[in-house]
């Protein structure tokens, strides 16, 4: 070939986010196709969950050619671990032991504020709070230190305003 006719071919050189897109695909590939699964299984996340949004954010930064720090990677293996403790029988059967045995305990805890016979506006804030509780309970699973300690001492309030209210 001629050296003249090498000035007029253009060279197709990938882009700087294509190359990383390339890398990403080599280096997370698994990881990637991990992810899809987690976002499709719409049993373990519902649609509009905040930590179901991450995932997607995650997904997409591999996807896309971000460049991942040691900080995301070790968020994309926690996510991964996590979905997999969940898919284990054991751990499903201990989740809903969990569950209904927190949630009873705050029915027992709501049945004890009616019984007190405290102000309506009063009985809605608490009502209010223990019906969150509940509702994260169903969809996280766990409850903090911190809420269990308001747990506990919302049940001795109560049962110790029964009793007075019985003693009179």
């Amino acid at each position: 070939m001629n050296p003249m006719d090498m000035k007029n071919v253009t060279q197709v050189v990938p882009s700087k986010m294509q190359k990383q897109i390339n890398v990403n695909k080599s280096m997370y590939g698994r990881r990637i196709e991990q992810l899809k699964v987690i976002i499709n299984d719409l049993n373990y996340l519902s649609t509009g969950n905040t930590y179901r949004e991450f995932i997607i954010d995650m997904s997409s930064a591999l996807v896309h050619g971000r460049k991942i720090t040691p900080k995301m990677e070790s968020a994309i293996t926690k996510i991964v671990k996590t979905y997999a403790k969940t898919l284990n029988p054991e751990y499903k059967k201990k989740k809903l032991d969990y569950t209904e045995n927190t949630v009873s305990k705050i029915h027992i805890i709501k049945r004890k504020l009616d019984k007190c016979n405290y102000t309506t506006s009063y009985k809605v804030e608490k009502l209010w709070f223990l019906e969150s509780i509940e509702r994260q309970v169903y969809t996280r699973g766990s409850l903090s230190v911190k809420q269990r300690q308001v747990l506990n001492k919302m049940h001795k309030q109560f049962t110790k305003r029964i009793e007075k209210n019985n003693g009179v």
